[in-house]
């Protein structure tokens, strides 16, 4: 590969880490915690709960 080519990749792999990034701005926590405030929603309007 020339250097033209390797700096379109880095900039490619630049923007696919950002945009990874950008789409994954919540933390683990509070991810779990929306996710099971969602379980539990849906269990009650089922009358599990």
């Amino acid at each position: 590969m020339n250097t033209g080519e390797n700096q379109i990749k880095k900039a490619e792999e630049s923007k696919a880490h950002i945009i990874t990034m950008n789409a994954s701005k919540k933390t683990k926590p509070e991810i779990s915690n929306s996710f099971l405030q969602r379980i539990i929603s849906l269990l009650k309007k089922e009358d599990v709960v």
